[in-house]
């Protein structure tokens, strides 16, 4: 086996929510491991055409959101997988997975002032 197969059967944890930095650590290494273009359509959102694109750009971008919503359906449990399966980016998939646990700017700058204290 080649180095790149080994690599690439490396997977991101499954999502425990008492290790959200670790899983998302982890998983947005994974995701970049995928391709830039990966990444970036988790980032900033990739907007779902109406039918299958044939330009080979919008392909890419079509691939690229394909391998980011396998990846990160893939390292969510049963039950956190439920919680977000309605949403319809990987954008939303990420952000609300890490907000459930992470909490909004406000939350985290009380988490913080509690440590502080």
């Amino acid at each position: 086996m080649r180095n790149h197969e080994a690599m690439g059967s490396i997977r991101p944890p499954i999502f425990n929510k008492d290790r959200l930095v670790y899983w998302k650590t982890r998983t947005r290494a994974y995701l970049q491991s995928l391709g830039a273009v990966v990444l970036s359509i988790v980032e900033r959102g990739y907007q779902y055409a109406i039918t299958t694109p044939t330009d080979p750009a919008e392909n890419k971008s079509y691939e690229a959101n394909s391998k980011a919503i396998n990846a990160l359906f893939g390292s969510l449990s049963e039950s956190e997988f439920i919680k977000i399966m309605h949403f319809n980016t990987t954008k939303e998939i990420w952000d609300r997975s890490i907000q459930r646990y992470e909490g909004d700017s406000q939350v985290k700058c009380a988490k913080l002032e509690t440590i502080r204290i």
